[in-house]
């Protein structure tokens, strides 16, 4: 049935957020196949388009323009708390950006703004690629820690996490 397929193909829309160097990582909703983009010419404005996969599928991609992404999570992990004579516990990230994240624990009381911690938790992707960050605490809520990345979230695009970010 390749028309039924086609018109199929044609409902799907995909959302990917455009990095400060005006590439976009686009994934097929259809195979799962990624592939990075130059997108130069669209600079700074909300765009949809409509891409053709090596698989023959056609699909809508909405790019988003943003200084930075957020990608809401459910990742467990672990984290060791320098601050705190080396403390370690479980963590679950919340959310990720190239900047930093946020996680939830059940040892959150043990959390002071400005504590540095070591942070290791695995993708959700096909590699379950461990992910290793050193952070630093800047907001400890009732339920929720804020922290950001000790170094520059613009080394998060060159590898695995900054692709996990990037794509939709």
């Amino acid at each position: 049935m390749p028309g039924k397929d086609a018109n199929m193909s044609e409902a799907k829309r995909v959302k990917t957020y455009v990095r400060p160097d005006n590439s976009a990582v686009i994934t097929c909703p259809h195979c799962g196949s990624k592939k990075s983009v130059p997108l130069e010419s669209l600079k700074g404005r909300k765009y949809n388009i409509k891409v053709k996969c090596a698989c023959k599928n056609i699909f809508s991609v909405d790019l988003e323009f943003r200084k930075k992404v957020r990608k809401r999570t459910h990742l467990r992990g672990r984290y060791i708390n320098h601050s705190q004579k080396n403390s370690s516990g479980t963590l679950i990230v919340q959310n990720i950006s190239l900047g930093g994240l946020a996680f939830s624990s059940m040892d959150i009381k043990n959390f002071k703004e400005r504590d540095e911690l070591t942070i290791e938790f695995n993708l959700d992707d096909d590699h379950r690629t461990v992910i290793t960050k050193d952070v630093i605490v800047v907001n400890v809520g009732e339920r929720i820690i804020g922290c950001e990345f000790e170094r520059g979230g613009e080394f998060a695009y060159d590898g695995p996490l900054g692709f996990y970010i990037m794509s939709s």
